[in-house]
């Protein structure tokens, strides 16, 4: 007998978010420009508080059958090497998902803001 398993995308962006921060030298993920707009409008509407751990502002991501499509944002610290940062993120987010959900993951990572030091 055959197990199937289907992962939401939000379960997939909860993933992928969780790990993203988890990287040292990532400050914050960063919404874009449409995630920003759904969460402003999302602040009208009644709803439980999403504990900080399941918050998914700054990562997209959509399931196609076995295989995970996920585009990551984030701030660093001021000083990171970008280059290999980004690809550090790239590269513990994919394993995550692959360990967590079995599903073969294609990562894009954007650094849309440095941190300076207050």
């Amino acid at each position: 007998m055959t197990t199937r398993l289907r992962v939401s995308d939000l379960a997939l962006a909860r993933v992928a978010a969780h790990r993203a921060r988890a990287v040292p030298g990532v400050v914050m993920l960063v919404g874009d420009v449409a995630q920003t707009l759904l969460g402003l409008a999302a602040d009208w509407l009644p709803r439980e508080p999403v504990p900080a751990e399941l918050r998914t502002r700054g990562v997209v991501a959509t399931v196609h059958g076995t295989r995970a499509e996920v585009r990551v944002t984030v701030a660093v610290r001021f000083g990171a090497e970008c280059a290999s940062l980004a690809a550090r993120v790239r590269a513990e987010v994919a394993e995550e998902i692959t360990a967590t959900t079995g599903l073969v993951p294609r990562v894009r990572v954007t650094i849309a803001e440095i941190a300076l030091p207050d």
